[in-house]
């Protein structure tokens, strides 16, 4: 018994990168072609891990709401300048690990395909950061459609 695939739910990883823009190209293109609902993730690293600050001083690292609520802010500027044109958008904004988080949304929202950017990191860069594109195309369910916005010139 096989069953028909669809295109339905499509999942944008929101990385907040000045290469993210050509990325949300492609999902306006396929969320328009495929006439599906685009929900669009982004994770705030595990604070301990990365240290990432998101334009809030110091002395407010340890405030998880505050984080949260600018990173939320960033989102929704992002989505209202570069995808407006798509209805019903749905936003996410959560802290932990970026490939587990991309994946259980995955699966939690039922979603059909994930697009997300990749900087084709190489050598010592890899091997010290992983690559999060890389993991959640071994692990999601779904088929995971991969831009690289800035490829390399020949």
């Amino acid at each position: 018994m096989t069953t028909e695939k669809s295109i339905d739910k499509i999942l944008f990883a929101l990385e907040l990168s000045s290469l993210s823009k050509s990325v949300a190209e492609w999902v306006k293109v396929m969320g328009k072609q495929f006439n599906a609902e685009v929900h669009v993730l982004h994770v705030v690293p595990e604070l301990d891990y990365w240290k990432v600050a998101y334009a809030i001083s110091p002395r407010h690292l340890d405030d998880e709401n505050k984080i949260l609520n600018n990173a939320e802010n960033q989102v929704e500027s992002f989505c209202q300048k570069n995808l407006e044109a798509l209805p019903g958008l749905k936003t996410k904004v959560v802290i932990g690990n970026p490939a587990e988080e991309i994946v259980n949304y995955i699966k939690d929202e039922s979603i059909s395909m994930a697009v997300m950017g990749t900087h084709a990191k190489s050598g010592l860069d890899r091997t010290l950061f992983g690559s999060v594109a890389d993991r959640v195309l071994r692990l999601s369910p779904v088929p995971v459609f991969t831009v690289n916005p800035d490829p390399p010139e020949n």
